[in-house]
């Protein structure tokens, strides 16, 4: 008994140490969990920081100048639009860095649902145009700003709808597996509505409310609506469009 004592007695410092050494070592198990968690610090990677930094600083500034006049009707508009914008280059930056299925799944929820909200925004900021142009007695879409607007929100409500039901309820286009493969058209759809919206933002610096009432330079829209593209584009995996083939 005496040596069989000693043996155990022997073997525990062992056993112990052994225990010590896998908890201060972190298991494969935690570090593929990490891996996999998404981020929202992931929307400012790479290029990302570029897109990030021109659509804040350009909703700051113009917002902070319609915020300092008496706020009307009118008012709604761009203070909806500029928030729209936002969001929809939040929803946009979510799904780019994506890698793992685990960050693909809570991407494309954090996607639709900054989606829904840029959505509510943008089809506010058209309602509130269309209503003061009423009240006033003004014609509808008679500058190129007001008809790149009416033809946008038409693009983004069909984009909206498609991408939102394709993700929620993918029994509408035969199953999951249709469902994806109808995705690279339309995230092609969804860059070509960015850079349409980048376009109509750029117009409204030559409407008479910019430069007559807030009197804002063009550059001010210009320069941000560039760098949200440089910011962007560069981060669009041309496999994900059909382009190329996945390296």
């Amino acid at each position: 008994m005496a040596p069989s004592t000693a043996l155990s007695q022997g073997s525990a410092p062992i056993q112990r140490k052994q225990v010590a050494e896998d908890k201060t070592q972190p298991s494969h198990d935690t570090s593929q969990q990490q891996e996999d968690e998404f981020s929202m610090a992931q929307l400012w990677n790479g290029t990302g920081f570029i897109a990030q930094t021109a659509v804040v600083t350009f909703s700051l500034s113009l917002s902070g100048r319609l915020l300092a006049r008496p706020l009307v009707l009118f008012s709604w508009h761009p203070l909806s639009q500029i928030s729209g914008l936002f969001l929809l280059v939040q929803s946009i930056l979510a799904l780019q860095p994506t890698h793992t299925a685990g960050q693909k799944r809570v991407g494309q929820a954090v996607h639709a649902y900054l989606n829904l909200a840029s959505f509510a925004a943008f089809t506010a900021g058209f309602a509130a145009i269309y209503l003061n142009k009423e009240r006033n007695g003004a014609e509808h879409f008679a500058s190129l700003h007001g008809a790149l607007g009416c033809a946008l929100t038409l693009l983004l409500w069909g984009q909206y709808l498609v991408g939102f039901t394709m993700w929620a309820t993918p029994a509408l286009y035969g199953g999951a597996a249709r469902a994806r493969a109808l995705w690279k058209w339309h995230r092609v759809g969804g860059y070509v509505n960015l850079l349409l919206l980048l376009t109509t933002f750029c117009t409204a610096a030559d409407t008479g409310f910019v430069r007559n009432a807030l009197k804002v330079e063009s550059w001010v829209f210009y320069a941000p609506m560039a760098l949200i593209a440089v910011g962007v584009l560069p981060r669009i995996h041309t496999y994900k469009l059909g382009f190329s083939k996945k390296a």
